[in-house]
């Protein structure tokens, strides 16, 4: 496995040499492959996107994923990008609102728990959120690992190239021995919420894109565990490969809020996003299996 390893870092490091004008060349031949030959996870993308959105046509269906591909395989090569990419040209194309909220949280010694979601470049998106944190004590990125292990160290270590020193990944599967250790500090962790609990996972449903969904709770019981204020990471796609975070604050009292009142809200919050932007949500994950 490590030889087949050392083989596909080999050939991410010369992609990563290719000039964005050819990487967006070699992403449009491969989207309308993926699109129209091999038709990756199309039946599954299909029936998300009709039962998220029942009031829209075929073809109004058919454009939005034309532009989920589009935006998939920009994806791929940006992601790439994370190993050579710069803390100037990150700030060039992901642009940010609302990062007085953090900063008044942080002044106030009072942490908090970002939450994001696979809309957009989420990979570039949580460094830019990293930068946001930086008046933090400690800064955590709640991520899920990469089933091979070799794999799971790339990406760790690219992640983590312009953030050494300030901030660090918590393995999701060790998400509560690293609380235990930084709950004194003013922290900021970020989490990306959207993710599918496995059916026996789901304590809690509700109404999300026309659909009775199973969530996870991870970030409002951090909040009210450690009474942490919750701010929602609002994602938008302004060009390609460009992108912009707008900051909006979800509570500052969680431990006063209504059992899974937090919940529902960031929920709402990625749903509106969804609704504005559709094709760049990740619609292949069978999101709605359980």
């Amino acid at each position: 496995m490590r030889f087949l390893f050392l083989i596909v870092k080999f050939i991410f490091s010369i992609i990563n040499l290719l000039p964005f004008r050819i990487k967006y060349i070699l992403s449009d031949i491969l989207a309308l492959l993926m699109n129209h030959v091999v038709g990756y996870r199309k039946k599954v993308i299909t029936e998300n996107l009709n039962k998220s959105f029942p009031e829209k046509n075929a073809t109004q269906i058919k454009f939005i994923i034309m532009g989920f591909y589009r935006h998939l395989t920009d994806l791929i090569f940006e992601i790439l990008k994370l190993a050579s990419l710069t803390e100037t040209e990150l700030f060039r194309r992901v642009t940010v609102s609302g990062e007085e909220i953090l900063t008044k949280l942080a002044v106030e010694k009072k942490g908090v728990v970002v939450v994001m979601s696979h809309s957009g470049n989420w990979e570039w998106t949580s460094q830019r959120v990293c930068f946001s944190g930086r008046s933090f004590e400690y800064v955590g990125v709640i991520a899920k690992e990469v089933s091979d292990l070799y794999f799971d160290q790339y990406f760790t270590d690219i992640r983590m190239k312009l953030q050494k020193g300030y901030s660090e990944i918590i393995p999701f599967t060790q998400t509560a021995r690293y609380l235990a250790a930084i709950r004194h500090k003013t922290s900021m962790l970020i989490t990306i919420a959207d993710q599918t609990p496995h059916k026996d996972q789901i304590q809690y449903r509700t109404d999300f894109m026309n659909q009775n969904t199973g969530v996870f709770l991870g970030p409002e019981r951090i909040a009210k565990s450690l009474n942490y204020a919750v701010v929602f990471c609002h994602v938008s796609k302004t060009g390609r490969g460009f992108y912009h975070i707008d900051y909006e604050l979800v509570t500052e009292t969680p431990k006063e809020e209504k059992p899974y009142e937090i919940t529902n809200r960031h929920v709402k919050m990625l749903e509106g996003d969804i609704r504005k932007q559709p094709e760049i949500w990740l619609w292949s994950h069978r999101r709605w299996k359980y």
